[in-house]
């Protein structure tokens, strides 16, 4: 593995990192509301 100068290989795991981290919160966020959506689960 080369070291790389311009810091690309860095910035694009940044990047994968923070997409995956939103990917999960939007997941966590939509199952929810798409199960109280279809009365899957009821709140009392």
């Amino acid at each position: 593995m080369t070291y790389d100068w311009t810091g690309q290989r860095t910035r694009r795991i940044k990047m994968l990192r923070a997409a995956s981290i939103g990917m999960l919160l939007l997941i966590l966020a939509i199952v929810p509301t798409l199960m109280m959506r279809y009365n899957l689960i009821h709140f009392n």
